[in-house]
């Protein structure tokens, strides 16, 4: 579980689900369920990304060193 990771689509869709849930409850008279809405809605706040430990992987970038070579510029007089 990543906090800040989710992307944008997964934020909405959560953010539905909620709404689903309280209507849900609203029209059925069981306010009960509408405690079920609390942590989807935090899931949807935090942009919380579920992940297996098998499938995180470590970031690794690679590394590209710049060789500065001397270039020199005559200005045309």
């Amino acid at each position: 579980m990543k906090y800040f990771e989710a992307n944008f689509a997964t934020v909405v869709l959560r953010f539905y689900l909620m709404v689903g849930v309280v209507l849900l409850a609203g029209f059925t008279g069981m306010w009960w369920l509408a405690f079920l809405a609390l942590p989807i809605v935090l899931s949807c706040m935090l942009c919380i990304k579920f992940t297996d430990k098998k499938e995180v992987k470590e970031n690794t970038t690679k590394l590209v060193r710049m060789q500065k070579e001397s270039v020199e510029i005559k200005a045309a007089v």
